[in-house]
């Protein structure tokens, strides 16, 4: 189980918004996500539950009895959104933890213990943070270990990330508890001169700590919180929605790089040839290796620039719920997609993408002279 907080003590840069839908967009990957809102605004709770009746039971009653003895349980003020999307909720109440607990032994901890009750629940656990460093903000970096900090290319906020980063070293100086941090771009406005200087900037100073994909400022995003969905369910053909679709596959390819088992090996309790996982186009000894998880389809196909995108003959073979296909690929650069029960997607598992002349996006791959799959710069 990943656990990460979404977490900048500036207010609207995107915090909330970008909590929703990457969680969103995880459990259309088929991860089971749990979405843990600890902002008293409750805004998460909001752009998730809509204008339903208000829950009788939030994160206060979870973290207001403190650690230990007989309390609410986080198990018990879960709601199912959607499949594989649940969320905490909360709501002005939460303002009040912090002087609830005053003086509490242990009272940074007690969400990290919560999170421990449900973790063979999830794959991800998601914690919208307040716009402060507080104690709720503390609880939440005590139970992650890792942490997307969204923030508007501005000059205030690129002060600001500096004094963050120096919060998650305190924390682990003084309680030993250490968190991967990666800065996420959001409200990109590319027009203005200033705008892209500071993105540079971002990417200079902050080299293997920030994402790759930049949110692009959409007022679809907007739209769909208000109307209590993810922008998935609100807006396809969107910017908000291109965008934090690649977000999450740059999220989904660390996992695949954290759970990649060294060459030739399988992991524990695992069978050998029975196991494959699904990960972006690696290289074999017999050509480039596609993968992709499709536990209900009944067809997947593989088509792309190798193969005039011809998707018939070009079945991919299932191993459980994976499919998979190995290609033979001289070097050069190539647009692919999968063809999932006769619908076209590019791979979730790939970043990089490109707008595709027919409409959509294709998946980018560049195979190096040694016949690997290389980055696209």
């Amino acid at each position: 189980m990943r656990t990460i907080a979404v977490v900048n003590q500036k207010g609207g840069c995107g915090k909330t918004i970008t909590s929703i839908n990457v969680s969103a967009f995880l459990a259309r990957a088929q991860r089971r996500v749990l979405l843990v809102d600890m902002d008293p605004q409750g805004h998460a709770t909001l752009g998730l539950l809509g204008k339903t009746v208000p829950p009788s039971k939030t994160m206060y009653e979870v973290l207001a009895q403190g650690p230990g003895g007989d309390r609410t349980v986080l198990r018990d003020v879960i709601h199912s959104v959607r499949e594989n999307l649940d969320v905490a909720p909360a709501d002005i109440l939460l303002s009040a933890i912090p002087e609830t607990l005053a003086g509490v032994a242990g009272r940074e901890n007690i969400l990290s213990d919560a999170i421990g009750c449900v973790a063979t629940d999830y794959d991800y656990i998601v914690v919208d943070c307040p716009p402060n460093v507080g104690l709720l903000t503390f609880n939440a970096l005590k139970a992650c270990a890792e942490a997307v900090v969204p923030m508007d290319p501005s000059f205030f906020s690129l002060h600001g990330i500096g004094k963050l980063l120096e919060t998650f070293d305190v924390l682990a100086r003084e309680t030993g508890h250490h968190i991967a941090p990666r800065v996420l771009v959001t409200l990109f406005a590319g027009r203005s001169p200033f705008v892209r200087a500071v993105v540079d900037e971002i990417h200079h100073h902050l080299d293997g700590r920030h994402f790759q994909t930049v949110i692009r400022y959409s007022v679809k995003l907007a739209e769909a919180a208000s109307h209590g969905v993810p922008i998935a369910d609100y807006c396809r053909r969107s910017a908000g929605f291109e965008d934090y679709q690649a977000l999450a596959a740059e999220v989904l390819q660390q996992e695949a790089e954290l759970l990649e088992a060294p060459p030739g090996t399988a992991p524990a309790g695992s069978a050998g040839d029975e196991w494959v996982r699904p990960a972006a186009p690696a290289a074999t000894p017999e050509g480039v290796r596609f993968a992709i998880e499709a536990v209900d389809a009944t067809q997947v196909q593989l088509a792309g620039d190798f193969n005039d995108w011809t998707s018939n003959g070009s079945e991919m073979e299932p191993v459980g719920g994976v499919w998979t296909k190995v290609v033979k690929l001289p070097p050069g650069r190539y647009r692919y997609r999968y063809v999932i029960d006769g619908q076209w997607h590019n791979d979730p598992l790939n970043a990089v993408v490109e707008p595709s002349p027919y409409g959509g996006h294709d998946s980018i791959l560049v195979v190096d002279a040694a016949g690997s799959p290389a980055h696209v710069n």
